[in-house]
């Protein structure tokens, strides 16, 4: 069975976002990210795709938006989430992989939030007053995980990895 993961970032009051870009930098959160993401299957808004700006290395995207128009050479679109969320469960299972990851936005996130098995959040120690959220963790999950707390060297920004798992 695929499981379907989120991968996010959020400060204290699950702000994700401001102004359709991270409200910080943390190289470590990133290598996170990419440690669990690379070779994978990821599933994301256009917003999020297009802050991005390319098509990250090493990975099977899928986007969704409304826009009927829109293409990105490599990209399989879709314009609701049950529909990236099969499409991208067939190329896991092409690709051999059993995971799906849920990179965003946070419409995207509030969306799927329900069909998630895992979440693997990274909890940044700040309060921004970003204009995304992610949203609140449901009874449905349990904490399963937890890293040492650490700082970012260069900005002093505390952190720790959590991973959750929904409950049988």
């Amino acid at each position: 069975m695929t499981k379907i993961v989120h991968v996010v970032a959020k400060d204290r009051q699950n702000c994700i976002g401001k102004d359709n870009n991270l409200a910080w930098h943390i190289p470590a959160d990133l290598k996170h990210f990419k440690e669990i993401t690379t070779g994978g299957v990821i599933v994301m808004g256009r917003k999020t795709f297009q802050s991005l700006g390319r098509p990250l290395p090493n990975r099977t995207h899928h986007v969704i938006t409304k826009d009927k128009t829109w293409t990105v050479d490599g990209v399989a679109v879709a314009h609701d989430l049950p529909t990236a969320i099969d499409s991208a469960k067939t190329d896991a299972v092409r690709l051999g992989k059993d995971r799906i990851f849920i990179i965003g936005g946070g419409e995207i996130y509030r969306q799927s939030l329900s069909m998630a098995d895992i979440l693997e959040i990274t909890e940044v120690d700040l309060d921004v007053q970003g204009d995304t959220h992610y949203p609140t963790v449901t009874d449905d999950f349990c904490e399963v995980w937890r890293s040492d707390r650490q700082t970012d060297d260069k900005s002093g920004i505390g952190f720790e990895f959590v991973r959750y798992e929904k409950s049988a």
